[in-house]
């Protein structure tokens, strides 16, 4: 099922769905504020009153999407989970999301290859404390000495990096979606990451 894109206010979830779509089909350039108004039946100037440019809302739609990601990965980890088992259960999630949200998963592989990005790294990329939970539940392993003791951007850059060839792989290419070829990988990847000296 698709993670619905919930907001307390129904003019800027309308406004939020419409512009994935858009972007979707179109991409950025091809997503002007008259189609985003056209598309999601909200006034052209009530979209300015919620944000004041196309970088506001483009900037305000991907920490709402991160959000959704965020929460999904990390939903259903359980207390008696140790940190492997929660490490397979966010990689598979994280995954699973993408798969079955393909505007989501659109909309994130261009706005990182877009000057949006470029714009926006410092505060995307801000450590412990805030929204990048992946980066912070990495450093918790490297921390307690679970994970190997190296930079957490070089084990983000290869727990994200698999799955999203993941994802690729199996709606491009030729790797059937099985739970046997996610714990497969999901092995190596732990293998590649765990901190073999702490014999964990």
């Amino acid at each position: 099922m698709n993670v619905r894109l919930m907001h307390t206010n129904e003019k800027i979830a309308a406004v939020f769905a419409a512009t994935l779509k858009l972007i979707h089909t179109n991409g950025f350039h091809g997503t002007p504020m008259s189609k985003i108004a056209q598309e999601s039946e909200v006034a052209i100037g009530t979209i300015y009153h919620y944000f004041p440019s196309k970088d506001d809302l483009i900037f305000a739609l991907f920490k709402h999407c991160r959000s959704l990601l965020n929460n999904y990965i990390f939903d259903g980890i359980k207390e008696d989970f140790d940190y492997k088992a929660s490490f397979f259960h966010v990689w598979r999630n994280f995954v699973k999301f993408y798969l079955e949200n393909a505007q989501i998963f659109s909309f994130f592989e261009q706005f990182f290859s877009s000057p949006y990005y470029e714009k926006n790294k410092a505060e995307i990329q801000e450590p412990v404390g805030g929204q990048n939970k992946v980066l912070d539940f990495l450093q918790e392993g490297i921390d307690k000495k679970i994970l190997k003791q190296v930079n957490v951007h070089l084990l983000v850059a290869s727990y994200i990096g698999v799955a999203l060839s993941t994802v690729h792989s199996i709606k491009f290419k030729d790797l059937p979606f099985s739970e046997q070829n996610l714990k497969e990988l999901m092995e190596i990847i732990w293998d590649g990451a765990v901190n073999r000296n702490n014999n964990n």
